[in-house]
């Protein structure tokens, strides 16, 4: 994995803007995005594609590997999203 997908996986899934009074720079947004203690894009990415495998398979088929096949799948959507649209 590239280290620009690696970037964009640590980055969190669901940020929050802060709003803040310094507004006397005008070169920059009146505003902040700030992190929040949540999931991480990478984690986020995974769980739902961990969730479309329980749909398909059900609960019963739970393993090990099944885990990391959809870490795969988070990553292989972070390395995509990284590339240059054509």
């Amino acid at each position: 994995m590239t280290e620009k997908a690696k970037r964009l996986g640590r980055q969190p899934a669901q940020p929050t803007m802060n709003f803040n009074e310094n507004m006397l720079a005008s070169e920059q947004p009146p505003y902040d995005v700030t992190t929040s203690a949540g999931l991480t894009k990478r984690e986020y990415f995974a769980g739902l594609a961990m969730q479309g495998w329980l749909t398909k398979y059900g609960t019963s088929s739970y393993n090990y590997p099944m885990a990391q096949e959809c870490i795969k799948y988070a990553d292989a959507l972070l390395e995509e999203l990284t590339t240059e649209i054509k």
